[in-house]
């Protein structure tokens, strides 16, 4: 079963009342256009850079504002590389984060 949304993770500072300043992570969750495959080529190219890609994000364009990170279906994973197929909507192409995985053995 698949998901048809996804919480992107940003990180800001906030700034308390003595002026010490913390992390503070904002999810915006949005629509899914599709979930598909990694492909083969892009699976042992990104696997040369050191990364393990295993999920891969059809989203709308207008929803994503440089994000680092993502919630898919109770899994954290780091958004590693972005394209543009089509000039309204861009593919994620991400993997589960290292901590992630102990966490949550599947």
């Amino acid at each position: 079963m698949r998901d048809i949304s996804c919480e992107l993770l940003a990180t800001t500072l906030i700034e308390n009342d003595i002026g010490v300043q913390a992390k503070e992570i904002i999810k915006k969750t949005i629509p899914i256009i599709k979930a598909e495959d990694i492909y083969a080529s892009e699976y042992y190219k990104a696997n040369q850079q050191g990364h393990k890609p295993n999920l891969r994000l059809r989203i709308s364009s207008l929803n994503y504002n440089n994000e680092k990170e993502l919630i898919y279906m109770g899994i954290t994973y780091s958004i590693i590389r972005v394209s543009e197929p089509y000039a309204d909507e861009i593919v994620l192409i991400c993997e589960r984060k290292i901590k992630d995985a102990k966490n949550n053995r599947c």
